[in-house]
């Protein structure tokens, strides 16, 4: 009985190391048999709160004047108990009912009823003070030895004290992630981003500037020639710049400042240059509307001294073949001497018929016919 005892003691001391509560009561006890008469008992307890509203408490129970059928003497009874409270807090209320269930063991001296017991009950505390309180309890109690029920009512006091209640754990911070703006959702954020306001949907690279592939200067997305090589000038829509419009662009041209008219071979120099000069029917003679182009034409060989020209004359198919190659003569031969009456040095320009050779439409129509009856100029290098 001492260990026992001894072990509630400590068990006591352990609750005492946080927040509890001490309480002490008398109490009447009821028997539903005959082997012991109604007793008186006092009932000491310790408590530690624990979380959820629960108490976990210890009590030791004394009674000295227990009467058995039979024995002239009283006896004593010594209970300890470790029970489980679960009180329930009404807000704006002194009152706290609560509920309890547990066990434990209980010593008879003198007699062979020790036995392990287990109860259960109810109870209110009210409070007076935060720390004092009075309480009340009814319980019952099963003796499993000699299969008593025993039925008890406790009142007493208890105080509550200890050290202050731990402050609450703060609450987490909550880091907040940066908010990244993006203005023109390319992927790259403003503050990374060297080329805002790049247009919705255009690729970008690492620094949201869009990609530009040749490295022309011109992004991809606005590129209408794309794989301009390296070091080449190109205009607003990245194409190799063509100064003459010959179609070669200038990197590639050997012929810059070709006069526009002219045909010209794939390294941009001329092969020669389109009069449109037509005649009509059976005619050498040239028409006033073809004044301009001859003029023009002129001033061109005047101006580059180290290009000559052979004037080509044409005919369509009709009539001898004779009598077109010297229809054709007379009608270079005439554009020859405009081009020298205009100033063109003699000994830039030739002259020659090819008859209906080199058709440049079908002499089935007539509208074919009156496109090859023609003089064209040849340059030559």
């Amino acid at each position: 009985m001492r260990k026992i005892l001894l072990g509630v003691s400590l068990a006591a001391a352990a609750l005492m190391a946080a927040d509890y509560q001490v309480g002490a009561g008398f109490g009447r006890n009821a028997v539903s048999n005959t082997t012991m008469k109604n007793y008186n008992f006092l009932n000491l307890r310790v408590g530690k709160y624990l979380p959820k509203n629960h108490i976990l408490r210890v009590e030791l129970e004394k009674s000295t004047s227990i009467k058995i059928p039979g024995v002239d003497n009283d006896t004593s009874l010594t209970r300890a108990l470790v029970n489980v409270e679960h009180y329930f807090n009404l807000e704006n209320c002194k009152l706290t009912p609560y509920a309890f269930i547990g066990g434990g063991y209980q010593w008879v001296k003198g007699t062979y009823d020790n036995a392990a017991v287990a109860d259960l009950g109810i109870g209110a505390k009210y409070n007076l003070t935060k720390a004092v309180g009075l309480f009340v309890e009814a319980r019952g109690l099963r003796d499993f030895h000699n299969n008593d029920n025993h039925y008890g009512f406790i009142g007493g006091l208890t105080y509550a004290f200890g050290g202050e209640k731990a402050a609450p754990a703060p609450a987490p911070v909550k880091i907040e992630k940066p908010v990244i703006i993006d203005s023109d959702h390319d992927g790259v954020s403003d503050a990374k981003d060297k080329c805002p306001g790049t247009p919705a949907g255009v690729k970008v690279d690492q620094n949201g500037c869009p990609i530009d592939s040749d490295n022309d200067g011109v992004p991809n997305y606005l590129d209408k020639c794309p794989n301009t090589p390296a070091g080449v000038q190109v205009d607003k829509n990245g194409c190799a710049l063509d100064s003459d419009h010959d179609g070669v662009p200038n990197y590639l041209d050997k012929c810059p400042n070709t006069p526009e008219g002219f045909k010209v071979d794939k390294n941009g120099c001329a092969i020669n240059y389109n009069f449109e000069i037509n005649f009509d029917n059976n005619s050498a003679k040239i028409k006033p509307e073809y004044m301009p182009k001859i003029e023009k034409f002129a001033e061109f060989l005047k101006n580059h001294p180290d290009v000559k020209a052979e004037i080509q004359g044409y005919t369509d198919n009709r009539g001898s073949y004779k009598y077109n190659v010297v229809l054709s003569e007379k009608r270079a031969k005439a554009v020859y001497d405009m081009l020298i009456k205009l100033g063109v040095p003699a000994d830039q320009l030739t002259w020659a018929g090819y008859g209906p050779k080199n058709p440049i439409a079908s002499n089935d129509t007539a509208e074919g016919r009156a496109k090859n009856r023609r003089v064209v100029a040849k340059i030559i290098y």
